[in-house]
């Protein structure tokens, strides 16, 4: 039975060995059979708008001229990515060399998740929203997976999903009364946009 170190102290079975504790582990790890490593990359990092861009995937970072001095050499950071934008990178551009892949691996029954990550105003909303005539990466995903189930789908609705992957097959009067309840909520929304575009005006 094991001992909880809540409920009191466990009997020592035998005097600890400090050198035991601090010895360098190194030579049993390397006496090990050595193991192919097979490298997957599950993090993919793209940049959008930068300093300096040096290729297709880095960027250098140098101390502003108001920092720099003649006395110390010019340091500069390079930083590698899996792909880097330029300035001028279109939203498609952007969208087919970062998501498209995510979202046609999504679609075969993949995950994938997909964030923005930067200071405000970096062009975090404009990259995954974009403005109406120009799509960024969420709305030019939604169409590429709509457009790909469409005809795919299935057209009864006597199925409900619950939890996670799971479903309930609906009797037709749960059926009626789960497009009654649609209904309502659909007139009611509708009600509501014509509130709000009258009161708009």
């Amino acid at each position: 039975m094991m001992e909880s170190c809540f409920g009191g102290k466990p009997e020592r079975e035998g005097p600890v060995v400090v050198d035991d504790i601090k010895r360098d582990l190194l030579e049993e790890f390397n006496a090990l059979p050595a193991q192919e490593v097979v490298q997957t990359e599950n993090l993919q990092v793209f940049l959008r708008e930068c300093v300096s861009i040096e290729g297709p995937d880095t960027v250098v970072l140098r101390a502003p001229r108001s920092c720099q001095s003649k006395s110390l050499p010019q340091t500069a950071q390079r930083f590698t990515f899996t792909q880097v934008f330029d300035p001028e990178a279109s939203q498609r551009k952007v969208f087919e060399g970062s998501v498209r892949g995510l979202v046609r691996d999504v679609l075969i029954g993949g995950n994938c998740l997909v964030f923005t990550y930067g200071v405000t105003n970096a062009g975090k909303t404009f990259t995954f929203l974009g403005p109406e005539h120009d799509s960024g990466l969420l709305p030019r995903s939604l169409s590429v997976i709509f457009n790909s189930i469409e005809g795919r789908v299935y057209p009864r609705s006597d199925l409900k999903p619950q939890r996670c992957r799971d479903f309930t097959r609906l009797t037709s009067e749960q059926q009626a009364a789960e497009s009654s309840s649609k209904r309502s909520l659909l007139r009611l929304l509708k009600e509501v946009l014509i509130l709000c575009t009258n009161t708009a005006y």
